[in-house]
């Protein structure tokens, strides 16, 4: 049942977590990041970084169902 609960905080819970805050962080910077601004460049950038948390979330349940 943890790594059930990792698998879904991993997945679910840091991607959400982190676009909203980044939302909160960098709604009023001016500067920019390969020529994004922050927040821009900081949703993009979490696209890619929520695969990668869903794979591993994934790859964690996997291996539950595997044990059963």
């Amino acid at each position: 049942m943890t790594r059930r609960f990792l698998s879904l905080f991993i997945g679910l819970i840091i991607p959400y977590a982190s676009v909203m805050l980044g939302i909160y962080h960098f709604r009023f910077s001016t500067e920019f990041i390969l020529g994004f601004p922050p927040l821009y460049f900081w949703v993009f950038l979490w696209f890619f970084l929520t695969t990668i948390c869903i794979s591993t979330a994934w790859l964690l349940d996997k291996k539950d169902y595997q044990d059963e």
